[in-house]
């Protein structure tokens, strides 16, 4: 009888195999997080929109999305479920387009409330007569379907830099018709264009300058082809410069940048670097200090940063830069936890010779 029931025990057991001695079963996956928001244009929401997210880690923008969203409803809202992580989200549909102005951004297991995402209406490409160029891409930067001058082009071959700084190669500024070229070898791309209302060509966005995304990214140029592409534009919103302290994430640092007397130190941005040099390209830039010399710098993960202050970008700090570190322990270390808010970091500049 005992051999008789050990017999009929091993098919059950091959057919849950979960429950085979010393196996564990298979754990179970964590709820998905949740994004809601909504999106707009300038005047009002817009329904049938689907926002999607590219995994950063995925390395790409290209192709469907592996995450997307409902079309938005007739108030503009949708809701976006995906696992924790950094996503780029971008939407389109119905004629207009978005990259969100806060990518990538880092999605907690909480999820995250309330985006408002910005929609620009798409163009077709305008007619090249003759090009100057004879490979690259050509074409018409456009705010509210109008041509925008004054514009710079940042072409990037990849996400490294999550679509920052200078980027490959920069072109322009446009003509009075939005018009620009930028002559690039055959190859893939992405195509960025912003317009600056200050003197910087670098760090973070103000309110009142403008950024583009092709909505066709990736580019692909053929050998000796000149692609035509339109770029629409989003100015950026007054209250970008009331949101520093969570404008790229929930863990943020706060102080002020002053002088060896003391003294506030207007237009200087604090960095966060990830090596202890803190001469290669930032992972954050704060916005400039005002007369009171106090910054705010977000962004979405705790880890081991190295913190500096500098009023130029791009390169080592040069003579007659002002540059300073966070000197609140010999090898300027700071350990964030995620989520975290501290403030009181005072950084001390002074200029370089």
């Amino acid at each position: 009888m005992g051999n008789r029931i050990l017999l009929l025990l091993i098919p059950l057991l091959l057919l849950f195999p979960g429950c085979l001695p010393g196996k564990p079963a298979a754990p179970l996956s964590s709820p998905p997080a949740v994004v809601t928001g909504k999106v707009s244009d300038h005047r009002q929401p817009i329904a049938g929109i689907e926002v999607a997210a590219y995994p950063a880690a995925g390395g790409t923008l290209s192709g469907p999305a592996p995450y997307a969203a409902a079309p938005s409803s007739e108030d503009g809202r949708f809701q976006l479920e995906l696992p924790a992580g950094t996503y780029y989200l971008l939407a389109r549909g119905e004629g207009w387009f978005s990259y969100y102005g806060r990518n990538p951004v880092t999605v907690p297991e909480q999820g995250l409330a309330d985006l408002n995402i910005g929609l620009v209406a798409t163009a077709s490409p305008p007619a090249l007569a003759a090009p100057f160029i004879d490979s690259g891409i050509a074409g018409q930067v456009l705010w509210d379907g109008r041509p925008l001058a004054g514009a710079i082009i940042y072409v990037y071959t990849d996400l490294t830099s999550d679509l920052k700084g200078m980027g490959y190669v920069m072109g322009g500024p446009t003509d009075a018709d939005g018009y620009f070229e930028v002559a690039v070898p055959a190859g893939t791309y992405y195509v960025l264009a912003r317009k600056r209302s200050g003197a910087a060509s670098v760090g973070p966005l103000r309110a009142g300058d403008f950024a583009g995304y092709f909505p066709g990214n990736p580019v692909r140029v053929g050998a000796a082809t000149v692609v035509p592409l339109s770029v629409p534009m989003l100015v950026v919103p007054d209250k970008v410069n009331d949101l520093q302290g969570s404008l790229f994430g929930q863990t943020s640092l706060s102080g002020r940048i002053i002088d060896r007397q003391g003294a506030p130190v207007a237009g200087v941005r604090a960095v966060l670097y990830s090596d202890p040099q803190m001469f290669n390209r930032p992972l954050y830039v704060s916005a400039p200090t005002t007369a009171d010399g106090t910054y705010v710098l977000s962004f979405p993960s705790g880890g081991s940063y190295y913190l500096a202050a500098r009023n130029t970008l791009g390169g080592a700090p040069g003579p007659g830069d002002l540059y300073g570190t966070w000197d609140g322990n010999p090898d300027h270390l700071l350990e964030v936890a995620e989520g975290a808010a501290l403030t009181g970091l005072d950084i001390v500049v002074e200029e370089m010779w």
